[in-house]
């Protein structure tokens, strides 16, 4: 990738993480909401962000590991 799509997307990303903590932040702190709810929601999205981080660094290291070039079979 080029310089220019690396910085399109981490502007992207940047935008969208700060929208999800502005969510979450509204989430966490309303009194209306049960504390229970609340920590189980926290528990949920941790696990949630632990598992995308396991498959993500998953897929780049199977992604690097496979040939540049794979041969077709010939029937």
């Amino acid at each position: 990738m080029k310089t220019l799509e690396y910085f399109a997307l981490a502007l992207i990303g940047i935008g969208i993480l700060g929208i999800i903590g502005w969510v979450a932040r509204a989430f966490f702190v309303d009194p209306e909401i049960p504390l229970a709810l609340r920590v189980l929601a926290g528990i949920a999205t941790v696990g949630f962000v632990l598992l995308l981080g396991y498959v993500s660094i998953d897929r780049i290291q199977k992604a690097r590991k496979e040939p540049k070039e794979i041969k077709e079979v010939k029937h």
